[in-house]
């Protein structure tokens, strides 16, 4: 189980704002090791709001607040993906917003079609990956097909637009005047789209690794993975034991990359999750994704060139395992339908039909790929509307992480150029979402406590660059 009730909720709903009972629960993913304590519980919303016959239960948590000063305007945390679900993503760090806000609850709703929300996944098995990504393959039709076949929903219904309606009928159930949001990634495009559908609900957001609302997931993957990749070799190259070690790294990249696509390369590796050996067969694709899961973190993009190195010599299984726990952890961690969804209704309608990419990561394989899965899916592409630069004057702090391999900078520059009460902070050194990281977590809630109040940043200054790895046994003195 997920969650462990004490005692087993019990949830009703009655005519006034007070619709919710929550009663004492615990938080954390199965097997994480998490056991959060919050108050827990489920609201039932319509599926399709235009025929609202037909129910689906919102798994909901609260982090109360002790304090005799309660302020009713909680902090709602908004996962990412899209896919993951709120509880089990912040499970293990609500308590650190719990301590910094004494005066405010702190609120987990996992978004419809993720964590216990009417989850929206299909199981895909280790030796299934390769076809199920591979354009030439019928694998993944037939995948595609039977997921679809299995799900007790209609996916249309599952958009971010439709997320929102869920989370107002939240907040009026729970009787709150205002949220303060935080979004994390795809969390984002959710605020953006909260503030933008209902901006009297929301007192002040922080977007930390910003999709601008005019943004097609996907589009960008090749041009800011290429970005980052190419700055962590730069500096390895401006660090002598990395460069003596190395040489030229990037050249390994593409050379091993190139040997993959002419013959890729059969291993057989221990699963991390089970600890039985596996055959797998390791592409070109495979060693992509395992060098962009590698980008998002400072930790891991100091290993980057090692890794590279050492497959280029013979030595595959690094990269390989890695990217073998990286995508056990994603199937594990991502309810994939749900993922398919939205990107079928929001993002791949406004893909470019080609992009004549060279000597490129991804290849315009995976433009193709991801228009020919929503030709099997049942989804309507959202009104160009949606796609519009959100305008607001909502108090808004936008993150980024100054070597993000997805999110980077200029997206939050961007989105800022609409969000007329806003500032962006860059942290030095850092990848994918860093509001959880250094002082990060003591600014932002600096600036959900009073947001007219000048940031205090001085901190930000400790953020470095990484150090790398020059073997297993870590960076070099």
């Amino acid at each position: 189980m997920k969650r462990i009730l004490i005692p087993l909720v019990t949830w009703f709903l009655v005519a006034d704002a007070n619709a919710l009972n929550l009663e004492k629960c615990y938080i954390g993913a199965k097997g994480s090791g998490i056991s959060t304590a919050a108050h827990c519980g489920s609201l039932a919303v319509p599926e399709n709001r235009a025929n609202p016959d037909k129910t689906i239960e919102l798994n909901i948590a609260v982090l109360k607040t002790s304090s005799s000063e309660k302020l009713n305007d909680p902090l709602l945390l908004l996962a990412g993906g899209p896919g993951q679900g709120a509880v089990d993503t912040f499970a293990g760090i609500v308590g650190v917003f719990g301590q910094l806000l004494p005066n405010r609850d702190v609120v987990l709703v996992d978004q419809r079609g993720t964590g216990d929300s009417n989850p929206l996944r299909c199981e895909v098995d280790p030796d299934e990956y390769e076809a199920l990504n591979d354009m030439k393959s019928d694998a993944w039709k037939g995948w595609m097909k039977n997921c679809r076949q299995s799900l007790d929903a209609d996916t249309t219904t599952y958009t971010t637009t439709e997320a929102i309606n869920d989370l107002e009928a939240v907040r009026k159930a729970l009787g709150i005047d205002q949220w303060n949001l935080y979004g994390g990634s795809y969390g984002t495009r959710k605020a953006l789209t909260y503030m933008k559908m209902y901006p009297e609900a929301v007192r002040l957001a922080v977007l930390d690794g910003v999709v601008a609302q005019d943004e097609a997931l996907g589009v960008s993957h090749e041009e800011n993975l290429r970005s980052t990749l190419s700055r962590v070799f730069a500096l390895c190259e401006q660090d002598e034991a990395c460069a003596e070690r190395f040489g030229d790294a990037e050249q390994q990249m593409w050379k091993f990359l190139d040997k993959l696509k002419e013959e890729p390369i059969k291993l057989n590796l221990q699963n991390s999750s089970t600890g039985e050996f596996e055959d797998i067969t390791m592409t070109r694709e495979y060693a992509v994704i395992a060098l962009r899961m590698f980008s998002y973190s400072p930790e891991t993009m100091g290993l980057i060139p090692l890794m590279v190195s050492l497959a280029n010599h013979g030595q595959p299984e690094t990269m390989a395992y890695q990217a073998q726990m990286v995508m056990s952890s994603l199937n594990q961690g991502l309810n994939n339908a749900l993922e398919i969804s939205v990107s079928c209704a929001e993002d791949v309608p406004f893909m470019p039909k080609e992009t004549h990419t060279t000597n490129s990561l991804f290849g315009d394989d995976l433009f193709e790929l991801m228009r020919a899965r929503c030709e099997l899916w049942d989804s309507n592409p959202v009104d160009p509307s949606f796609k519009e630069p959100v305008k607001s004057d909502i108090p808004t702090l936008l993150l980024s992480g100054e070597y993000d391999p997805v999110t980077p900078p200029g997206f939050a520059e961007k989105a800022m150029e609409t969000l007329t009460n806003a500032q962006h902070l860059v942290a030095k050194g850092q990848g994918h979402i860093v509001g959880t990281r250094g002082c990060m977590p003591k600014i932002v809630t600096a600036f959900i406590q009073d947001p007219e109040t000048e940031l205090e940043t001085k901190c930000m200054q400790d953020f470095r660059d990484f150090a790398f790895f020059i073997d297993m046994n870590g960076p070099k003195e």
